[in-house]
């Protein structure tokens, strides 16, 4: 397992275009710092380093959950289409425990981008801009806890992007697929709320981080932010369920 994770890691470290997507986050990260420039000096208010913070670790992370879809939609799909995974398969290791790296491997490497994308906005965020009195610590600590809440929300999409990945073999179709829910489901959140069973619609839980942080914009479907989370676990885990059943029947051409 640990040698099937380690493979994963490399993959998604230099193929995949992880320097296209580092590149991407750059051109990013500093058109917002020019952006905020421009507009604080055309404001009579300073753009502190926690508001500039609060908006890129609110807006970033989107960017990692696309990319982490993109990663397991290639580890699966891709290796399908061009023929990898039957080498993989050679190996001495079943096929759950395959997919399960995966699975593990690229949801720990978009983790591990996803909290790193959080920390160098904010670093930024205390470098150029200026302190309304509140400490580095406190700061980092609020942008880490507005990432945590985000996380959810990617691990869900990952799980996602396995199963259909898994059912399709298609990589085009697995990021089609899972991005529906990621760009029209708060729309539909929108509508359906007002009823009381649309909280049984795990649609309503995906956007963990507007349903129950502080600034989020949307009421939670569940009183407990825990219950919810756990709602939400529990359609990961039925995910990777019925995507390890599928793995195991379906033939690898």
């Amino acid at each position: 397992m640990i040698g099937l994770l380690h493979n994963e890691w490399l993959k998604s470290w230099y193929g995949r275009k992880m320097w296209l997507f580092s590149f991407i986050m750059l051109i990013l990260v500093a058109g917002s710092v020019g952006i905020s420039l421009f507009a604080q000096f055309n404001m009579s208010d300073a753009i502190t380093a926690q508001g500039f913070a609060e908006v890129s670790v609110f807006l970033f992370p989107m960017f990692v959950m696309i990319y982490g879809v993109i990663l397991i939609a290639g580890a699966i799909a891709g290796e399908h289409v061009n023929g990898t995974i039957k080498q993989l398969l050679i190996r001495p290791a079943s096929r759950s425990t395959l997919l399960a790296s995966k699975w593990l491997g690229n949801a720990l490497f978009s983790t591990l981008l996803f909290f790193l994308l959080i920390g160098i906005t904010t670093a930024v965020g205390l470098l150029v801009f200026t302190s309304d009195g509140t400490s580095a610590t406190t700061i980092l600590n609020d942008m880490f806890s507005m990432g945590a809440y985000q996380l959810p929300t990617m691990l869900f999409y990952m799980a996602l992007a396995t199963l259909i990945a898994v059912t399709t073999k298609s990589t085009a179709l697995t990021i089609v697929i899972t991005f529906a829910p990621m760009f029209f489901g708060s729309l539909l959140q929108m509508f359906i709320i007002r009823y009381e069973w649309s909280k049984w619609i795990v649609l309503t839980h995906i956007d963990f981080f507007n349903n129950y942080h502080q600034i989020g914009m949307m009421p939670g479907p569940f009183e407990s932010m825990w219950a919810s989370l756990g709602f939400l676990f529990a359609h990961i885990a039925l995910f990777l369920l019925i995507a390890h059943i599928v793995f195991q029947k379906r033939d690898v051409l």
